[in-house]
């Protein structure tokens, strides 16, 4: 099924370019727990972001960890078999359903764990993880969720986007309206029937990937199969006012994906660059090697909350 977009302006944009498509490496943390990782070496490529993990969790596995200058968020596939029990030093002790989207915005720093709401039913998803602008990151921890069924969805023949954050022809997630929000980006869940088509637009401005979770499809010509990564061009530097005008920044690129026998099932991430350095160290994301000794003093001292272990291992 074929479908063909209404006249909503989709087919004057100019085609995003692709920079590369990649495997998502298999990486096992257990005999049991795993995840096909991309994490890319060039992390501008994808900034905001700084990685995804396509898991699989049926035994307790993470015990509590802190994080500090970043989100770690979940989210977990609607046929996961199991869900997720997430319990944090704020207090917050919920189940993450499939479907459902768990966002913990660290800030400042947080402690969390999160294990499989039935042990020994895997829980199946998204770990996202996405930066914070230096003027956030001493924000105070936040966490957000968003129910599968509060999630705006866009349908047409063959096409099916559930706006999981962010916006999407004219839909908003629910997270889109808290002030809290320290990194809006977009993330769309989408599903393509046989040989379906959809023209998806990407703000040029804003740094994107496609997660392929199944099936496979065709993204501006680049095949790409389960496991693999479609990743953007990224956004060009600002430009010069006069040219902003000319381009404004709000103008979108588009991303022609057609779907293959098996259909396709993919993951749309998107979001404004940063642009700022990046330290990366364990579980806490700075700007500079100061900012990661602050992180662990403050977190051996106790000022990012505390969680006792619900298991051992």
């Amino acid at each position: 099924m074929t479908w063909q977009p209404e006249m909503c302006g989709t087919e004057l944009l100019t085609r995003r370019a692709v920079h590369s498509v990649v495997d998502m490496p298999l990486h096992r943390f257990d005999a049991h727990t795993w995840a096909h990782q991309f994490h890319p070496q060039l992390q501008a490529l994808i900034d905001p972001f700084l990685g995804v993990d396509a898991f699989c969790m049926p035994h307790n596995y993470f015990l509590p960890h802190p994080h500090g200058g970043m989100s770690a968020i979940t989210l977990l596939l609607d046929d996961s078999p199991g869900g997720v029990l997430n319990r944090d030093s704020l207090g917050d002790r919920s189940t993450i359903a499939p479907g459902d989207l768990h966002w913990t915005q660290a800030g400042s720093g947080i402690v969390h764990e999160e294990t499989p709401s039935q042990p020994g039913v895997a829980a199946v998803g998204l770990q996202v993880f996405v930066n914070m602008a230096r003027t956030r990151k001493q924000d105070p921890a936040s966490v957000f969720k968003v129910a599968r069924a509060d999630m705006p969805v866009w349908q047409q023949a063959g096409a099916k986007v559930t706006v999981v954050a962010g916006t999407f022809q004219g839909l908003a997630s629910p997270l889109a309206n808290d002030p809290r929000w320290a990194t809006p980006v977009d993330l769309l869940d989408i599903r393509l029937e046989t040989g379906a088509t959809l023209a998806l637009p990407v703000q040029s401005r804003s740094n994107g990937f496609l997660l392929v979770l199944s099936g496979g499809l065709q993204a501006n010509g680049h095949a790409a199969m389960a496991q693999q990564a479609v990743v953007l061009q990224p956004a060009p530097l600002p430009a010069p006012a006069a040219e902003a005008v000319a381009h404004p920044a709000s103008s979108a690129g588009v991303v022609m994906l057609h779907a293959g026998e098996a259909g396709a099932h993919v993951v749309l991430m998107a979001g404004l660059p940063l642009r700022e350095p990046v330290v990366p160290h364990g579980p806490f994301v700075g700007n500079s090697r100061d900012d990661i000794v602050a992180y662990i003093q403050a977190y051996q001292a106790g000022r990012m909350g505390e969680l006792a272990t619900s298991f051992s291992r």
